[in-house]
């Protein structure tokens, strides 16, 4: 079991920023929208936490922000109509009490909508965050198993350190036509519509205070979220992100596809710093691990 205690934070970081280097951190894998809110973590993400933990990565945690999901390592309370940018503060929340305050850096990968809640924890504290937080305003030597019974502060933790963000599949410029009736009955869904009020406020790739470098992966057989969308349209802030077309038997990836392939090479289109091309690419899951422990920052 993992406890970590609680500290005092006035202005300041208590601890300097953590320093960039290649390295396997802590990592949390974030689901995606669910529209039933009864996901199951453990077996979502059962492929990369295998791949993970087979190349040395020894701290791999599944987050959950569903009541009903299960098997989840860290679960949040929430439904589908808990708004992405709620999602991102109790996610932004659960980061510092159990790592950043401690002066740990953590990576993440998400699939899908949980690249938006990633995202939303680091504007949300870029925005909003608090300058000082007592340890008398936050729970006491809980536990990663106790998060669904915590009680975060109003507003955001003053700081974050994510280090690699690694994006599967997410709407970063937003879903068009297939998601019209979930957002009628689906708050989340409302959120991930192309231009909405929240991707609006979401903006561009932010850092967060030890800087954050992006990995975008997206397929051009996604039916859910388009390649374009998934890579945010190419814009100058993504410094590396692919998008998949065919293996060479034909095969293409899926939206749910995309957090479990990780055996089979791609044609693509990449963008990864000045090196830009097409041809036969790592399986995104391959390229993902690599995007979490390379430190670069452009």
């Amino acid at each position: 079991m993992v406890v970590l205690s609680t500290m005092v934070v006035i202005g300041q970081p208590a601890h300097a920023a953590p320093g960039r280097a290649d390295g396997k951190r802590v990592t949390l894998l974030v689901h995606g929208f669910d529209r039933e809110a009864d996901v199951n973590c453990a077996g979502g993400w059962s492929s990369a936490k295998d791949l993970l933990n087979a190349n040395g990565w020894a701290n791999v945690y599944t987050f959950g922000y569903y009541n009903g999901a299960t098997n989840c390592d860290l679960r949040v309370d929430g439904t589908t109509d808990t708004r992405i940018q709620e999602v991102g503060r109790q996610l932004a929340w659960t980061v510092y009490y159990f790592w950043s305050s401690g002066g740990v850096a953590i990576d993440i990968m998400a699939h899908s909508m949980g690249g938006l809640v990633s995202r939303a924890a680091i504007e949300g504290v870029r925005r909003y965050g608090v300058a000082s937080v007592s340890s008398a305003d936050l729970p006491q030597g809980k536990s990663l198993a106790d998060v669904s019974t915590m009680a975060w502060p109003s507003g955001w933790p003053p700081y974050l350190y994510i280090e690699d963000i690694v994006t599967l599949a997410t709407p970063h410029k937003g879903i068009s036509g297939v998601l019209e009736a979930c957002a009628l009955t689906h708050e989340q869904c409302s959120d991930m519509r192309e231009g909405s009020g929240f991707l609006s406020w979401l903006g561009g790739l932010k850092s967060s205070a030890m800087g954050t470098d992006y990995t975008l992966l997206g397929s051009g057989y996604d039916d859910t979220v388009s390649g374009e969308s998934a890579v945010k349209s190419w814009d100058n802030d993504v410094s590396h992100a692919a998008v998949y077309y065919k293996a060479a038997d034909g095969d293409t990836i899926s939206h749910t596809e995309m957090r479990s392939e990780k055996a089979t090479a791609f044609d693509a289109v990449w963008h990864n710093l000045g090196d830009t091309g097409t041809g036969y690419y790592s399986p995104p899951l391959i390229q993902g691990m690599y995007g979490l422990y390379n430190h670069m920052l452009y």
